[in-house]
């Protein structure tokens, strides 16, 4: 499956085609967009979007995959403008008709790195080591992240699935059991 992950940035924002098929990730094409900085705030948007639905069109991704929006509390505009980014993102994915995948960017970097709290020049060497390519920035290194976390998820629902009720229920449990423990590391 051809998917879009994207690392959503105010500023820049940095994006990854890849080709996931079980737990194999291709990187097709890496890519920054950098709205003009003296932009107003509707034409930033508008040209991420349009960047990103260029990027669609051509490559032809079945989804789209982001990271669930994080901010400090001591920075709540940024948080508002992120929010906005995402947004425009989440509109393009049900435009074009695509799936729609969001990740929390520790689970991201646990999948890529198996620990969550890792910096992103750690996810940008990582992502070069495994790649053999050396990528553009931080940005798309983190995109690439996003895809890996994709695969590893896409992967654990099919087993998931095709294991006996009875299983599934213990897996679903392990799941949530997970999820829990990685939301409690956060704080």
């Amino acid at each position: 499956m051809r998917i879009l992950a994207v690392d959503v940035g105010f500023r820049v924002c940095g994006y990854a085609i890849c080709d996931v098929q079980n737990l194999d990730v291709l990187l097709i094409k890496e890519g920054e967009i950098k709205p003009f900085p003296k932009q107003a705030l509707p034409q930033k948007l508008n040209y991420i979007f349009e960047e990103l639905t260029k990027e669609i069109k051509f490559y032809n991704p079945k989804a789209i995959v982001v990271e669930t929006l994080y901010s400090h509390h001591r920075h709540p505009t940024t948080m508002g403008l992120l929010a906005q980014v995402r947004g425009a993102i989440v509109l393009l994915a049900e435009r074009c008709g695509l799936e729609f995948y969001e990740y929390a960017p520790t689970r991201a970097r646990k999948c890529f790195l198996g620990r969550g709290n890792v910096n992103s020049f750690q996810v940008k060497k990582m992502a070069e080591n495994v790649t053999g390519k050396e990528f553009m920035s931080i940005h798309t290194a983190d995109a690439f992240s996003l895809a890996v976390a994709f695969s590893h998820t896409q992967k654990f629902q099919k087993l998931s699935a095709s294991l006996p009720d009875c299983a599934r229920k213990t897996a679903s449990l392990h799941n949530r059991f997970r999820s829990a423990l990685l939301e409690n590391s956060k704080t």
